[in-house]
């Protein structure tokens, strides 16, 4: 029992060393410049899968019903339809209590003591944040570009859906591809659940103890729950750091709801709506944040765990069907 404890040590070990080293060369040689460079010039060819992945089951419904490119186009127009009334109803609200809020923020930074205000640096914060804009204000042009192609490629794979169905059939395993598939489905269905059904809990909860801005705070923990485990409480943090300039008691009680929101979370919500998806041992989820996070930011973390699950998959098949002999290859 002891010697298999150690045995699986040193594997934990082992694969810390391997990532370490990794990490190293990859900033030694600065592959990581180069490989983003070429994922910044191949993307519109993923998103465009993606897009089409997304949209293909709705395009098969309107095909039922209609010719295939009038089904395709009814399909891109409802989910234009779906963005715009989205961002025809949120984003006004969103914008509101922003404005209301800048004021109150400001209160307390005023309110805070000398002492504390020495050590924020706000003119290397606002640099940040002024270079950051103009980055994404500069870079507006290849990204309407880049969705634009997107929107193109996505197209052109749903018109062609039997061709390449066939081609990839031919060159690749059905059964991998399908076993994929249905992984990142219930992912990303189980993801926009969950997040709609956090956005509801928080709003209401919010509002119910008084909370000012609530609609902003929720919108803002739904969103930030994509990230797995420290999600919630990174986009909780500023609902209670507001209440509590409103009021200890107000404080206390949107903390605990913040807490109580990532337990319901955690024990109800995660295990009844991802169910139907890949389990993965948080320990990998933990390791995949970490090293996505380094690499690639917030995006990095958002995209970790479905980039796990398609390995994880992967692993599946290849343990199921001895595609590779992992045990000669460890030798």
């Amino acid at each position: 029992m002891i010697k298999i404890k150690i045995n699986e040590l040193v594997k934990i070990a082992l694969l810390l060393v391997n990532i370490l080293l990794a990490i190293f060369i990859i900033e030694k040689f600065q592959i990581l410049g180069f490989c983003y460079t070429i994922m910044t010039l191949i993307s519109p060819i993923f998103f465009g899968y993606g897009l089409a992945w997304l949209l293909k089951p709705v395009m098969f419904f309107f095909k039922g019903y209609f010719k295939e490119r009038l089904a395709i186009l009814i399909t891109y127009l409802l989910g234009v339809l779906i963005l715009f009334s989205i961002g025809y109803f949120l984003i006004p609200i969103i914008i509101t209590e922003v404005r209301s809020l800048i004021p109150q923020v400001v209160d307390m930074y005023s309110s805070l003591s000398p002492g504390i205000k020495d050590n924020i640096d706000f003119k290397v914060i606002s640099t940040k944040i002024i270079s950051s804009l103009n980055k994404y204000t500069i870079n507006v042009k290849d990204i309407v570009l880049n969705i634009f192609y997107s929107v193109f490629i996505s197209y052109f794979l749903l018109l062609n859906h039997r061709k390449i169905s066939s081609f990839l059939s031919k060159r690749t395993c059905s059964v991998l591809i399908n076993n994929i598939s249905v992984n990142l489905k219930a992912f990303v269905r189980g993801t926009v659940i969950k997040t709609i059904v956090l956005f509801i809990l928080a709003f209401i909860s919010f509002r119910i103890v008084g909370l000012p801005y609530a609609f902003l705070f929720g919108f803002v923990i739904s969103i930030f729950d994509i990230i797995p485990f420290i999600g919630p409480y990174i986009g909780g943090a500023p609902a209670v750091i507001v209440a509590f300039n409103v009021s200890v008691k107000l404080g206390v009680t949107v903390l605990v709801i913040v807490i109580m929101i990532q337990i319901i979370e955690s024990a109800f919500i995660n295990p009844y709506i991802m169910s139907r998806s890949v389990r993965i041992d948080p320990i990998f989820i933990i390791l995949s944040l970490i090293i996505f996070g380094y690499f690639f930011g917030v995006i990095g973390m958002i995209l970790s765990v479905p980039i796990i699950t398609v390995i994880k998959t992967l692993y599946e098949y290849n343990k199921e069907f001895k595609v590779i002999n992992l045990k000669v290859l460890g030798k």
